[in-house]
């Protein structure tokens, strides 16, 4: 049963934001996710026609820092592939981006891994055990203090580029599918998921301004808030069309 949450029963570090936008709120694996903002059919005609921001704050954001090599042994051992710095690659039901850059906030020869919540659990608890015998490797569970924010839809390019993602140029082939741009003043790691979906991963103490920055730049493209429901549906609806 879907219930309109008070902040105090939204785990997210956008509860307000989302809260004043109307957000519907449902349990999800022990969380309270906004699954629409009242009109999901209308949510998912805006993700076909121009653009949906959603919060994706509820799913696992995992950091490993050490020595580079140790932590290619770790990935290899976990996902069976190698990630260069800026790459991702998606394995064993999570994302896992190699990190390229050094900030206060984000450290250099680092994975971030992001997953949903039920697999986040236990893949925590399996790569410390691994990180424990490889000395200098540390995991820790950011997914608190980190805050997660999805762009989608037809227009969703338009609004990256807006938002300076894709560079100076502006073009999505000259950047890597992990990478950083400012936004509202700090950094945002961004994971360029595909042609129509991208996720921002920033500090929480920023969520809400991050949340703003976006739509501001998503106003032209007619960006509208969307919950799970419109997401589920709009990636739905993509694999349809790539499997016709």
């Amino acid at each position: 049963m879907s219930i309109h949450a008070s902040p105090e029963l939204v785990p997210s570090a956008l509860a307000q934001v989302l809260v004043r936008a109307g957000a519907v709120f449902a349990p999800r694996h022990g969380q309270s996710v906004a699954v629409s903002y009242g009109s999901p059919a209308g949510e998912l005609a805006a993700c076909v026609k121009a653009a949906g921001i959603a919060d994706a704050s509820h799913l696992t954001k995992l950091e490993i820092c050490g020595p580079a090599g140790r932590l290619a042994d770790l990935t290899r051992h976990a996902t069976g592939g190698s990630l260069a710095p800026g790459g991702v690659l998606n394995a064993a039901g999570a994302w896992w981006c190699g990190a390229g850059s050094a900030t206060p906030s984000f450290s250099a020869q680092r994975v971030v891994v992001l997953c949903e919540p039920l697999l986040g659990a236990r893949l925590h608890k399996l790569l410390r055990a691994r990180a424990a015998r490889l000395p200098g490797l540390a995991v820790r569970d950011r997914s608190r203090e980190w805050a997660a924010i999805t762009v989608i839809g037809a227009a969703a390019p338009d609004v990256l580029r807006a938002l300076g993602v894709f560079g100076t140029i502006g073009d999505p082939r000259d950047v890597p599918p992990f990478t950083s741009a400012e936004l509202a003043d700090a950094e945002a790691l961004w994971l360029l998921e595909s042609g129509h979906r991208a996720l921002a991963v920033v500090p929480a103490s920023v969520a809400g301004a991050a949340w703003h920055a976006i739509e501001r730049a998503g106003r032209p493209y007619r960006m509208c808030c969307v919950g799970e429901e419109a997401v589920a549906r709009y990636e739905l609806l993509l694999r349809r069309q790539v499997s016709l």
